[in-house]
């Protein structure tokens, strides 16, 4: 039986490995056929048709469309000014005002590299108020969305950016209403994750213009270094349309008496005020951020006064000189990433300086009354003048989750001029006090980042008049012990809420 029972087992193990061997060859045949058909079937695929599906796929599903985000704040602030009372009739002044801040920003990216980005502001007063009637300067163009007034809706940016790379080193080329609010160092108390293109100590306002900035890390081996060359112009030279109408005379026998050509320099226009600076990130490995720029600007404004006979005084904006600065500033994002409370604390100190080039001379000679009378004056002077500031802080982690803690102190001289027109601060720009200047904040997260909370207060000691002024005579530092009615000092109370979306 055992003899039998071998045979079999034999024939059945070779039966089955022949059905089994033909399974297989059958089956990688099969597979053979496929890879085939599949090989086919990549060839015939027009790769630059599917680019072009993909393409209208992102346009429709958003990648080629207009993104909007909402910035809006509402916001109280008790402010108090101390005066100097050696003067009859002089009284410390405060008020109490509401308002409303609404930033809409949008972007755009249709190719990869190239984008768009915008903002419109609207920040007004809680109902109606005249100051934009009364004060012509109420609403100017460098702070036209950082100054509350009315419900008007302004450019607070317009600009694209061209993303390009020459060897090793990429670049950008951009136009347009500049992202020049709330820069560098300003951001935190502002509570902006990413700070604006310039460094807040010196320059904050808005303005036209351009920039080239070429992202030299890889070049030099240093950790985000790159350049930035920024040109902008903070003033035109020209008239409005019909901005010198005179009428139509019925014979025109004087040329002069017809009206001003459209956009020509008028009687009453300053020269072109214009600034190119070099903004320099010279190291930035995410703790560690060291940044610098240098500056000119030339035809800086004043509303000059000038007493061309005893008694008759004239004012109108106009070109006063030239100015200098630049700034060097550190920030370090997180002492110890061993201590929970160390690595969420951010420390920051900066040094600033300008120097001024007025246009005029020690005094014009009025042949009337033999008198000499300063005239474009930068700052009550004809003579070239030295400012600087210092400007520190220190934010760390709160009590609960992800709240803040701030503390700023900064510092200027007698001619310390900054560019901070558009410092959200209702009593005017702290980092533009020749003096010294406290502010501490608390910023509460309510619903995530979606809805925060946040109280500030800001105190300015001013050593000196004319902080934050323009920079003819108006501009001119006295001692405030010494001078009848001038502000002491000014502090902000501000509670805020704002939404983001």
């Amino acid at each position: 039986m055992k003899k039998l029972i071998a045979p079999v087992l034999i024939g059945t193990a070779l039966i089955t490995y022949s059905f089994a061997n033909e399974d297989i060859s059958a089956q990688l045949e099969e597979m053979k056929k496929q890879i085939e058909e599949l090989k086919a079937a990549q060839q015939s695929i027009n790769i630059n048709a599917l680019n072009r599906q993909i393409s209208e796929i992102k346009a429709h599903t958003g990648g080629d469309n207009v993104k909007f985000n909402i910035d809006f704040r509402t916001a109280y602030d008790h402010l108090d000014y101390k005066l100097n009372k050696n003067a009859p009739g002089v009284k410390d002044l405060s008020n109490g005002v509401w308002t409303n801040k609404l930033i809409l920003n949008m972007s755009a990216q249709p190719r990869d590299d190239l984008v768009f980005r915008g903002a419109l502001g609207a920040y007004k007063l809680f109902g109606s108020n005249n100051s934009s009637a009364m004060n012509p300067y109420q609403a100017m163009d460098w702070y036209g969305t950082q100054s509350p007034s009315d419900t008007t809706i302004k450019l607070r940016e317009a600009y694209f950016i061209y993303f390009g790379q020459m060897g090793e080193v990429d670049y950008t080329v951009s136009f347009g209403r500049r992202p020049s609010v709330d820069g560098f160092l300003v951001n935190l108390r502002e509570d902006n994750a990413d700070p604006a293109s310039p460094v807040g100590h010196n320059i904050n306002m808005e303005f036209d213009g351009a920039s080239f900035m070429f992202n030299v890390e890889k070049l030099t081996g240093i950790a985000g270094m790159y350049f930035k060359l920024c040109l902008g112009r903070g003033n035109s030279k020209a008239d409005t349309r019909y901005g010198a109408f005179t009428g139509y005379p019925m014979i025109p026998l004087d040329p002069h008496n017809f009206y001003q050509p459209n956009y020509i320099k008028g009687d009453f226009d300053s020269a072109n005020m214009d600034l190119a600076g070099l903004l320099m990130q010279l190291y930035n490995d995410g703790q560690y951020t060291l940044m610098a720029n240098l500056f000119k600007g030339w035809n800086m404004m004043g509303a000059d006064i000038d007493e061309p006979s005893p008694g008759n005084y004239s004012a109108k904006m106009k070109s006063v000189g030239d100015m200098t600065g630049g700034s060097l500033s550190l920030q370090v994002s997180g002492l110890s990433y061993e201590n929970d409370f160390l690595m969420d604390t951010t420390v920051f100190a900066s040094y600033a300086f300008n120097k001024t080039d007025p246009k005029g001379t020690h005094g014009v000679l009025n042949p009337n009354d033999g008198k000499s009378y300063p005239m474009k004056e930068m700052f009550g002077s004809p003579d070239k003048k030295t400012g600087h500031s210092f400007y520190a802080g220190v934010q760390i982690p709160g009590f609960l989750n992800q709240d803040k803690i701030g503390f700023e102190y900064n510092y200027g001289s007698k001619y310390w001029r900054s560019f901070t027109y558009g410092e959200d601060t209702l009593v005017g720009s702290k980092l533009a006090t020749r003096g010294s200047a406290y502010e501490t904040y608390y910023i509460l997260p309510l619903l995530g980042k979606n809805l925060t909370a946040q109280i500030r207060y800001t105190y300015m000691d001013y050593k000196y008049t004319g902080s934050d002024m323009f920079f003819g005579q108006t501009g001119k530092p006295q001692k405030t012990s010494d001078t009848p009615g001038a502000v002491k000092s000014a502090s902000d109370l501000r509670l805020s809420l704002r939404y983001r979306y």
